[in-house]
């Protein structure tokens, strides 16, 4: 959020985020409730998606991880014995 308005707690970005996602509001409207510029909702919803986006591709990594692990680890134990 470096490039958005210091004055934007990341309280308050969490909460246009969802009033856009989850009331599905329109932008300008959004805007207008917090006092914000439309560009600034935009960025803020954008940055929101990207995030999640890689949130998601990490989480999908750790899973195939964490089952490649665990099978490393049968394995292990049946060479041991």
């Amino acid at each position: 959020m470096s490039t958005l308005s210091k004055s934007i707690t990341p309280k308050m970005a969490e909460r246009i985020v969802a009033e856009v996602k989850s009331n599905n509001c329109l932008l300008s409207d959004v805007a207008k409730q917090f006092g914000v510029s439309t560009k600034t909702v935009y960025q803020l919803v954008r940055q929101s998606e990207q995030q999640g986006g890689r949130v998601g591709v990490l989480r999908a990594e750790i899973d195939r991880l964490t089952l490649q692990l665990n099978q490393l680890m049968r394995e292990l134990k049946l060479i041991q014995g």
